[in-house]
């Protein structure tokens, strides 16, 4: 072969070989546009991009280990229900240690951050008489805690829990800042040997201290307000010694069996009708009565906690509720 045919030949294989070079190069870079968009912009599968509300990163609002959608609040029926992300709308529960020993009292600390990494100092708007509610309870919804920690001027908050019962704890930050209402949890573990318990079965009544506490929940079901009214009876006779407690006659909590989703909700102290003990129907509590508005997302059974004060103490009552399609 001459030299003019071979330095042809040359020619083509150059030709050829940046050509392949260049349609894969398009093929790969096409391939990583495409994966690019969706993860920062619809990070919680909805085709929002909650992050880039508050102008932090998507990672900082987004669930671990949660449906995007219901860590959210954006579950179809469950815009009431929280606690099922650590972080949500630019702020995020910072634990250090959330490995715990077991013991009946056991210094618990913790930080509310911002969209700049930084602990909030200050901003906690007063919900029910305090600034942040902490519930803490096991998994298995055995061990029950409703505390209310200090807040440090750096914004660390402390406080003691009864971790006396090995296992998985959820808890819950309960608090408001900017107007908005906010739940974030986080699992804590507590090393030693752990027996879960069944989730007691459905009931209307239980009792604390020789007194007994009715519900009432007519209408009750999954995505619509439901009225519970809770009726303190003793020897029978209504119990009318019911002193206000964080600002009103008692305090609910309601988390759905499965993934303890916190359900907000509200006291009734007059306003709204309801069905009282003894089957009559009015917008008034009674003297012996509290009642509260929730909506339960979905069917399914739920474990509801009642806390309410007489003779200076504050007294809780416990329930399962099976809620109906």
């Amino acid at each position: 072969m001459n030299v003019p045919l071979r330095l042809a030949a040359f020619v083509m294989v150059l030709v050829v070989a940046f050509g392949g070079a260049a349609l894969a190069g398009g093929a790969i870079n096409g391939d990583n546009a495409g994966v690019a968009g969706p993860s920062t912009s619809a990070s919680h599968g909805d085709g929002e991009a909650h992050g880039s509300d508050h102008g932090a990163p998507a990672a900082k609002t987004s669930a671990s280990g949660a449906d995007a959608h219901a860590a959210g609040g954006h579950e179809e029926g469950s815009d009431d229900v929280g606690g099922l992300a650590v972080a949500e709308g630019g702020l995020q529960l910072v634990v250090r240690d959330t490995t715990l020993a077991a013991d009946e009292r056991v210094p618990f600390a913790f930080q509310v951050t911002g969209e700049d990494g930084r602990a909030l100092r200050d901003g906690f708007e007063l919900e029910h008489d305090r600034e942040l509610h902490l519930i803490v309870v096991r998994r298995d919804t055995d061990n029950y805690q409703h505390v209310h920690p200090r807040r440090d001027r750096d914004g660390t908050w402390r406080v003691d829990l009864d971790l006396s019962q090995p296992g998985v704890y959820r808890a819950f930050a309960d608090f408001k800042v900017g107007g908005e209402k906010r739940t974030l949890g986080i699992d804590l573990f507590v090393a030693g040997e752990f027996a879960p318990r069944a989730l007691p079965q459905p009931a209307t009544r239980d009792s604390v201290d020789g007194l007994d506490v009715e519900m009432k929940a007519p209408g009750l079901k999954a995505g619509r307000e439901t009225t519970l009214t809770f009726a303190v009876s003793r020897d029978g006779q209504p119990f009318e010694g019911l002193e206000p407690y964080l600002g009103a006659k008692g305090h609910l909590v309601a988390l759905r069996e499965g993934d303890l989703a916190y359900l907000h909700v509200h006291p009734i102290e007059g306003g709204g009708e309801h069905e009282h003990s003894d089957g009559s129907a009015s917008t008034e509590t009674h003297a012996n009565e509290t009642a509260f508005a929730a909506t339960f997302p979905t069917a399914g059974r739920y474990r509801v906690f009642l806390e309410f004060q007489t003779g200076g103490e504050v007294r809780r009552v416990s329930y399962t509720v099976k809620v109906p399609r």
